[in-house]
């Protein structure tokens, strides 16, 4: 019987251990997965926001672009956390477009792509990249004023380069 007791207590501890919430003491680890040509990175700071960030560097770099730059960054930001490490820069490199598919017009100097998924609205995609609707229909001729034509699985662009 003992042993079974000094089983079931050691596998508690682990549990705990495993889930337990980070706490003030507890180390976050960098973020890993930015971007490969990340040439400039910040440390998140106590109350950052991902706009926040941008903000604070200068709006040297848009909203759109450091989700692209940080993919597993959250669209809503909630998943950033004090000494976590995000890629704030890239190297300089000729502007890519979206790879297909892609509705015909697309804005040639298009950086930053989004791929519409079931549900999505113009204004959703939006707001989620921090760009306006203006922007986002200029850069996507094939989007009708209404925005009644996204297409499941299309990429559009949510970003370009000056």
């Amino acid at each position: 019987m003992l042993a079974i007791t000094t089983i079931i207590a050691a596998l508690a501890l682990a549990a705990n251990q495993v889930f337990a919430a980070p706490t003030q003491t507890s180390q976050l680890l960098a973020r890993q997965g930015y971007t490969s040509d990340c040439s400039k990175t910040y440390s998140v700071a106590t109350g950052d926001t991902c706009i926040g960030i941008v903000d604070k560097l200068g709006d040297t770099f848009t909203l759109s672009q450091f989700y692209t730059w940080n993919p597993q960054v959250a669209s809503d930001c909630h998943n950033l956390f004090p000494g976590e490490v995000v890629c704030v820069g890239v190297t300089a490199t000729a502007p890519t477009t979206c790879p297909a598919p892609t509705q015909p017009g697309i804005a040639a100097n298009c950086d930053a792509c989004y791929t519409v998924v079931e549900g999505d609205t113009c204004y959703a995609v939006t707001t989620a990249k921090g760009i306006s609707l203006a922007n986002f229909l200029a850069w996507n001729p094939s989007v009708n004023a209404a925005c009644t034509n996204l297409q499941l699985g299309y990429n559009y662009c949510v970003g370009v380069s000056s």
